[in-house]
């Protein structure tokens, strides 16, 4: 794809508001014998164009990045140390362990694979030209990717926090649960795995707003959670 249709592309998902359409049919992804997601075929539930918005799958691919498997359970000890990374101007702290990855979409500003007891992980930092959306807006889409067990409500598996770091607003969003969404933007199948956690924020203050998304088996995520948070409150524009 072309440097200009690209730029096309990312303009289209802001401008469209990155509105999340309900499926209408599902793909139920089952594990297998050594543990690894196995999609199965599944109808569509609506064109590619109205699916195609940032937050419709697992991490927002972009039109060229399809999904990949997942590592194996790594037993990990986290050494607390870090390293300062940077997106754009925005730089924040990461821990050693994770591995920084190609960036694969001109949505995302920086990836890293996230090694766990449950499986690898993943955190991607994406920004988006002229933002996407508001932040009650985007919140709604997040829990909306994750299914409350029975008797539960969303809210009761979901919780909201708000800090400062400087002149930086963040906006702290961490879901637990059964999760099910979009492959990846455009795609008509359903990723579907129990056991999933997701800790999302929105970072604004320098200009068009970042947004962290850190997803995968809760084991992974519960090592690493306050890391991801302690990375955010250190981090600082300019």
């Amino acid at each position: 794809m072309t440097p200009v249709r690209l730029f096309a592309f990312a303009l289209t998902f802001a401008a469209a508001g990155c509105n999340e359409p309900t499926p209408a049919a599902t793909t139920d992804t089952k594990a297998n014998a050594d543990g690894k997601a196995k999609a199965e075929p599944a109808g569509s539930h609506g064109d590619a164009k109205s699916s195609a918005n940032p937050h419709a799958g697992p991490m927002m691919g972009g039109p060229a990045a399809a999904a990949k498997p997942k590592g194996p359970p790594r037993d990990i000890t986290p050494a607390g140390t870090t390293r300062t990374e940077k997106a754009a101007e925005l730089s924040f702290a990461v821990p050693t362990e994770w591995e920084t990855q190609q960036i694969t979409s001109p949505m995302r500003v920086a990836h890293f694979v996230v090694p766990g007891p449950g499986g690898d992980a993943e955190m991607i930092v994406f920004r988006f030209a002229g933002g996407a959306g508001g932040i009650d807006a985007n919140i709604a889409r997040w829990k909306g990717q994750f299914v409350p067990p029975e008797g539960k409500t969303l809210h009761d598996i979901s919780k909201t926090t708000n800090f400062e770091v400087g002149k930086l607003k963040v906006t702290l969003v961490d879901i637990a649960g059964h999760y099910k969404a979009a492959e990846r933007p455009g795609s008509d199948k359903i990723v579907e795995q129990d056991n999933q956690r997701m800790i999302a924020a929105i970072v604004e203050g320098s200009g068009d707003a970042f947004f962290f998304k850190l997803l995968g088996s809760s084991k992974t995520v519960d090592l690493w959670a306050k890391a991801y948070e302690d990375g955010l409150r250190a981090a600082a524009a300019g």
